[in-house]
């Protein structure tokens, strides 16, 4: 779905000030599966591009909105989709100048995220796992993307034909957390393996990271590692690794982070996991080389081959 597409559907949904997300599911129930996955990934990617500093300090200004006691990284991004409900014109003059945002009214719109999903639900059933439908949760877990710089130099015998450049870890949010490691901001927690789930995603991960090893210069990632987190839990539940008391991107891995639902990754035959791992790992390289049109068409024609 191009961005115009996008931008008409919710302008034309809108009563007053505000989205009708009534008047907005009904357009989106006339779209393909494929131009409701469109949708939703313009949507997600427009809520990523208002998550940033700038943005969280203007909202903290605004006495009708910030209590002294801050949002959670939901509630930060539901006023970010707020944000997109308002339309086209006010997003890109947030964009250019998020000061706007240290006056007024600006509500949170979580419901706006889940309607792709919802339609889909409703045309398939909700017990179906989507491998062509959108993910629920997608965001990044680094402050650091794919950068425009020359390659690192690597050391002399550095192993690059072998280096294994993609880390995926499937963690399952039903088990305890293990305790990862202290820093002076606080605690870094993480959740076991899923059991189910990792041995298809390590096997995804390797081959594609051997389809793409010719066309990708890993060593301009930085730190020489993608990771990819899959967390495995609630539907509702987005993934994260658990820091207290104080979030801090630079602590974590760089990457990119997706959530499954533990009931419809229960429910996969084994012939449908590699399929939903292959779309997982890709969906998600897909995000973190937004921007860089030669990495994006590798991936997109790896996607190609995979279906």
């Amino acid at each position: 779905m191009k961005e115009a597409m996008f931008w008409n559907l919710v302008n034309e949904a809108r009563t007053g000030r505000e989205v009708d997300l009534e008047v907005l599911r009904t357009a989106l129930r006339g779209l393909s599966d494929s131009d409701l996955e469109g949708f939703d990934k313009q949507l997600r990617g427009k809520v990523k591009k208002l998550s940033s500093r700038a943005v969280r300090k203007a909202l903290m200004t605004n006495p009708e909105l910030f209590d002294g006691e801050g949002w959670s990284d939901d509630g930060f991004e539901y006023v970010c989709a707020g944000i997109v409900a308002l339309g086209e014109e006010v997003y890109r003059s947030v964009l250019r100048d998020p000061s706007v945002l240290s006056a007024g009214t600006w509500e949170e719109r979580e419901e706006l995220q889940y309607l792709a999903e919802q339609v889909l639900e409703e045309r398939y059933g909700e017990d179906k796992d989507y491998l062509q439908g959108p993910l629920r949760w997608q965001v990044s877990v680094s402050c650091k993307r794919y950068p425009v710089v020359r390659s690192k130099p690597l050391e002399k015998g550095f192993p690059v034909d072998t280096f294994s450049w993609l880390q995926v870890d499937v963690q399952d949010t039903s088990e305890i957390p293990q305790h990862v490691y202290e820093h002076p901001g606080g605690e870094v927690f993480a959740y076991p393996p899923h059991s189910l789930a990792y041995d298809y995603f390590d096997v995804a991960s390797h081959e594609i990271q051997e389809a793409l090893r010719p066309h990708i210069d890993f060593s301009k990632i930085p730190d020489l590692l993608l990771s990819v987190l899959v967390a495995v839990g609630e539907s509702d539940t987005p993934p994260h690794w658990q820091l207290m008391p104080n979030f801090s991107q630079e602590e974590l891995y760089l990457g990119v982070a997706s959530s499954l639902s533990r009931e419809r990754v229960a429910m996969l035959s084994p012939s449908d996991m590699p399929a939903l791992a292959y779309r997982l790992i890709v969906d998600s390289l897909e995000v973190y080389f937004d921007g860089h049109p030669a990495e994006q068409r590798h991936v997109f024609e790896l996607r190609q081959r995979l279906q």
